[in-house]
């Protein structure tokens, strides 16, 4: 299927490793210009300069926090300079803490809202403007932790709440100027020095029994399965859907 990406221009927040890198590099791979971010210097440098030697000025690159303006005026800097158009955005950035004070800790929820949710709701809202002028695409990427108690942490499992309800409030929103809202809802995702990495590092038996009890599949998601479908919706192919929440967990929720 052609997608018709071919000089579109796309923000893929939080892209230096994992669901991100994988979004920003089946938009390239579709012909598209990409603006990756991440906050680990290292880490998107890195990325950028792989990138680069395979897709030259298609991509470009801004370290930071988007929770600063500072960084979200340097990634605008971009946009205005050298495209002078924004097709659309996919806000994936956020936080995971490694040990929570209790399940009812009220700084952890804060902290979670802090670091999970308002970088993708300060991200989106910062280009909200320019997506309506090109009637282009807004993709949140959420988690199943929204949806069902799978024992994480509450704080972190009310940020993807907030996440969710806001996609929705914003899909309505802007409908009116042909604007796109969609939130994807991820079950296990497995990538290289990832989240489950870690733990299956630390306890491998645990967590392959977790995964064959818990997820009719019997496997780990691949980020290129939850790419795939942000692509998609990125796209004019799917230009009827809008609002909606697509959960991608091999069957885990329904359980």
């Amino acid at each position: 299927m052609n997608l018709n990406l071919k000089n579109k221009n796309f923000i893929v927040s939080g892209s230096s490793k994992g669901i991100g890198l994988r979004i920003a590099e089946n938009l390239l791979n579709e012909g598209s210009r990409v603006i990756i971010t991440g906050r680990s210097k290292n880490q998107i440098r890195s990325q950028f300069k792989r990138l680069n030697s395979r897709y030259g000025l298609k991509v470009s690159y801004v370290e930071g926090d988007i929770r600063n303006q500072s960084v979200l005026k340097k990634i605008n800097n971009i946009v205005k300079k050298r495209w002078k158009r924004l097709d659309g955005i996919v806000a994936n950035a956020g936080s995971i803490k490694d040990k929570i004070s209790s399940f009812t800790s009220e700084k952890d929820f804060y902290w979670y809202q802090e670091n999970n949710f308002l970088p993708s709701f300060k991200f989106v809202n910062f280009f909200l403007n320019e997506v309506k002028k090109t009637q282009g695409s807004i993709v949140f990427i959420s988690s199943i932790a929204s949806l069902k108690d799978l024992g994480a942490p509450f704080g972190y499992a009310s940020s993807k709440l907030s996440l969710n309800f806001y996609s929705k409030l914003l899909a309505n929103r802007v409908a009116e100027y042909n604007v796109k809202v969609n939130n994807i809802v991820p079950g296990n995702i497995y990538f290289k020095s990832g989240n489950w990495d870690k733990k299956i590092k630390k306890n491998s038996k645990k967590i392959k029994k977790m995964i064959n009890n818990k997820v009719p599949l019997k496997r780990f998601g691949k980020p290129e399965e939850i790419a795939d479908l942000a692509t998609f919706l990125l796209s004019s192919k799917s230009g009827f859907i809008t609002g909606s929440e697509i959960v991608i967990d091999g069957g885990q929720i329904i359980k």
